[in-house]
């Protein structure tokens, strides 16, 4: 409620009964008083943008997906779909061969700084930690917001039905929301996949010279 509604002041329960079959508050006070000051301006730690889960419907008798953002109980399954990933998907998306996500990267892409940086994840329905994760979008943005780099993961058994398409949508209206300059990104040279899709979502494409196999892709995000 104090999260929601900034216009609460104070929240006092009490008496407050607690016995071994639960706990019931007898009496209760609000004192609310009007307020310009939005919600996440009043909090030291952004709250979970609840906002941003989205139910993904499927043909026929496919089990739904859901679109959410990413939480620290992800840890293992994310571990997991990067175990699932071939060498060559692993080679494209990270520019070289990784067998493994080490326990501390696991944990700092799982634990996020809503003010400069998220992560959506394409999952199952169901409790993080207890489903598996099919694909992964993140952005890292900088101290004035100006850019934002981002990477996109998705597995093999999910390309080619627009998820990819899906999840670039909407890191970038996500990153449009938040004012943010221009998101950028490098894709292997010989990934026309992902540069046919940066592609029509209207980024520019610019070699980087000490690396001729890299291109770099820069999409902007405010109006000339």
């Amino acid at each position: 409620m104090i999260v929601d509604f900034p216009q609460i002041r104070e929240i006092d329960i009490n008496p407050l009964v607690a016995d071994p079959d639960g706990v019931i508050a007898l009496d209760a006070r609000v004192r609310v008083a009007a307020t310009d000051v939005t919600s996440e301006d009043r909090l030291a730690i952004r709250p979970y943008p609840v906002e941003l889960e989205e139910i993904i419907e499927r043909e026929g008798d496919t089990p739904l997906l859901l679109l959410r953002l990413i939480v620290q109980e992800d840890k293992p399954a994310l571990q997991t779909a990067f175990a699932r990933l071939t060498p060559e998907e692993s080679r494209l998306y990270f520019a070289g061969l990784r067998k493994s996500l080490p326990h501390i990267d696991a944990a700092r892409f799982t634990q996020i700084d809503y003010d400069r940086e998220m992560a959506l994840v394409l999952t199952e329905t169901g409790a993080p930690g207890r489903t598996d994760i099919f694909g992964v979008v993140r952005i890292y943005a900088d101290p004035d917001n100006e850019k934002a780099e981002y990477a996109i993961i998705l597995g093999k058994a999910m390309s080619g039905n627009g998820y990819g398409t899906l999840l670039m949508d909407r890191i970038i209206d996500y990153a449009r929301d938040q004012g943010t300059g221009s998101i950028f990104g490098y894709v292997l040279s010989e990934n026309s996949r992902m540069l046919d899709l940066c592609a029509e979502l209207g980024s520019e494409r610019a070699p980087i010279p000490e690396d001729a196999s890299v291109t770099k892709v820069t999409l902007n995000l405010r109006e000339a």
